[in-house]
């Protein structure tokens, strides 16, 4: 009987939740168990944040390079001078 209630339980879970982990063997507590699990999201989430800000960023700084490069290329040929 607790197999099967387990095993509901488990399958409610993964239908609400975006990742899941499919077992813990551990010595703690449920609720310790709950709250490494929430960290864990949290640090997720917060490295998925940090990896699409430095992307931006370095996007930023190739389309600066492009555009200055292209800048000491032409235009020194269309007013005389290099704008930089």
């Amino acid at each position: 009987m607790m197999d099967e209630e387990y095993n509901k339980s488990l399958k409610q879970y993964r239908k609400c939740s975006d990742r899941h982990i499919l077992v813990v063997e551990t010595d703690m507590s449920s609720s310790d168990a709950q709250s490494i699990v929430a960290l864990s999201d949290k640090i997720r989430k917060a490295g998925n944040e940090l990896v699409g800000l430095m992307k931006n960023n370095y996007d930023q700084l190739m389309r600066t390079k492009r555009y200055r490069k292209l800048l000491a290329l032409y235009g020194s040929t269309c007013c005389g001078q290099a704008f930089l």
